[in-house]
C-alpha cells in the first residue's frame, strides 16, 4: 500500500487557546484601504463576529467587496452547485461568486482594491476547493498588482503529509496543485510553498501540535461545508472522501454522521468491522452501525488522532471491500466513476492499493 510509515507523534492532551491570523492582522491594520474579503460564515473570530461582520464594524464603508468559495458566502449551496454573485442584503456590497462562472477574481471584481484579504477556514485536504480558491485569489492579484493578505486558522491535520501527491497532468480544481492529498498546510504555508506574491497573518499560539479537540480561541464550530458538520467530521472526511467516486456506497453525507458511516445494502456490518479491525490500522476503529434491513454500515472512529492517517484508511478500506464484495460491487458496479477517483486523488497510482482481482 505505497509503503507507507507511520511516525508517532506526540498529543498534547490540554486543549490550545490560538488567536486566529485576521485577529493578529486587525489589531494593526491600516484603516484607510479599501477592503475585500474572500471567506465564509464559517470564518468566525473570538468576540462571535464573523470576518466580515468584524471589517464592515472596523472599515465601514472601506469594505467594499465580498467574495465566496464553493458553497457560497453564505454557505448555503451543495457541493458541486454554482453559487450567483449577488448584493449583500444588508451591506449594498458586491458578494462575488468563485465558484460559479468564474473560479477566480477577475480584474473587474479587483478593480479599486488596495487588499484582497483571505480568512477561509479549510481542513488541510487537497480536494476540499478552498486550496483551489486560495490559489486562484493569489494568482489573481499578482496579475492585477493588488495586494493579498493570507489569514490563517487552524486545520485538524497540522503538519502531516499523507497520501499519494498530485501529478501535472491530472491538475484540476480538486487537485491544484503537486501535495499530498492531505497536506497539513494552513494557508500561509501553503502560499509560502507556492511562492506567490502575498502578506500573511498567522495564528498566535501552538495550534501545530494539537491533534485532538479543535483549539480554544474561536467560540464555535460553524461548519465549512454542509456536510463537515464537526471537527470529527473533518478528520474522517478524508478518509471517506473516496466514496464520492462510488456512489453506491453511501456516507450519509445529509446526516449527523457525514463521512463517518459507510453504507451499503449488501455490507454485513458486524463482519466488515471485525475484518477492518483485524488489519489493524494504527489510530482506528470500525464499528458495525447497522441501523435498518436495506443498508449495514460501519462506522470509523479516531481512537489516537495522533497516529491516525487518512489514506492509511482509505488504503484499509478499498482492499478490504474489494476482498469481501468483489470488484463487481467496487469499481465494475455501473455506479463506478474511477475517472473521478483519479481527479480527487491527482493520479492513477490509488490503483496501487488495490488486490489483482
Amino acid at each position: 500500500m505505497f509503503g507507507y510509515t507511520y511516525d508517532t507523534y506526540s498529543c498534547r492532551a490540554e486543549t490550545m487557546s490560538i488567536s486566529v491570523g485576521i485577529e493578529v492582522w486587525l489589531q494593526h491594520a491600516n484603516r484607510r484601504l479599501r477592503i475585500g474579503l474572500l471567506s465564509h460564515q464559517a470564518a468566525l473570530i473570538s468576540t462571535g463576529e464573523t470576518s466580515a461582520q468584524a471589517l464592515r464594524r472596523i472599515f465601514g464603508d472601506h469594505f467594499v467587496a465580498l467574495f465566496g468559495p464553493e458553497h457560497g458566502f453564505f454557505g448555503q449551496m451543495g457541493a458541486g452547485e454554482k453559487a450567483p454573485t449577488s448584493i449583500h442584503p444588508s451591506w449594498g456590497i458586491p458578494v462575488y461568486s468563485l465558484y460559479g462562472n468564474v473560479r477566480k477574481p477577475t480584474p473587474e471584481m479587483l478593480a479599486g482594491l488596495d487588499l484582497l484579504v483571505v480568512d477561509l477556514q479549510d481542513i488541510g485536504v487537497r480536494c476540499y476547493t478552498y486550496l483551489a480558491t486560495l490559489i486562484g485569489a493569489l494568482e489573481a492579484c499578482a496579475e492585477a498588482n493588488v495586494d493579498c493578505l493570507v489569514c490563517d486558522r487552524p486545520i485538524p491535520f497540522p503538519g502531516i503529509e499523507d497520501g499519494p501527491v498530485a501529478e501535472p497532468e491530472h491538475f484540476s480544481f480538486v487537485a491544484p496543485c503537486a501535495l499530498p492529498f492531505v497536506h497539513g498546510k494552513t494557508h500561509t504555508q501553503v502560499a509560502d510553498w507556492l511562492g506567490l506574491p502575498h502578506l500573511s497573518s498567522p495564528m498566535v499560539g501552538d495550534a501545530t501540535t494539537v491533534f485532538g479537540e479543535r483549539p480554544q480561541g474561536i467560540p464555535e464550530f460553524v461548519p465549512p461545508s454542509p456536510a463537515i458538520r464537526s471537527w470529527e467530521t473533518a478528520r474522517s472526511y478524508p478518509a471517506l472522501v473516496f466514496a464520492e467516486a462510488l456512489p453506491q456506497l453511501n456516507v450519509a453525507r445529509t446526516s449527523a454522521y457525514a463521512f463517518r458511516v459507510l453504507a451499503a445494502p449488501w455490507f454485513n456490518g458486524i463482519d466488515l468491522a471485525d475484518r477492518l479491525n483485524a488489519v489493524a490500522v494504527p489510530g482506528v476503529r470500525f464499528f458495525d452501525f447497522t441501523q435498518t434491513s436495506a443498508y449495514g454500515a460501519i462506522r470509523l472512529h479516531i481512537t489516537t488522532p495522533a497516529v491516525y492517517r487518512p489514506w492509511r484508511v482509505t488504503c484499509a478500506l478499498l482492499n478490504t471491500l474489494q476482498e469481501t464484495y468483489g470488484a463487481e460491487r467496487l469499481f465494475n458496479h455501473p455506479q463506478a466513476k474511477p475517472e473521478w477517483m483519479t481527479k480527487l486523488y491527482g493520479t492513477t497510482l490509488w490503483q496501487n492499493v488495490l488486490g489483482k482481482s
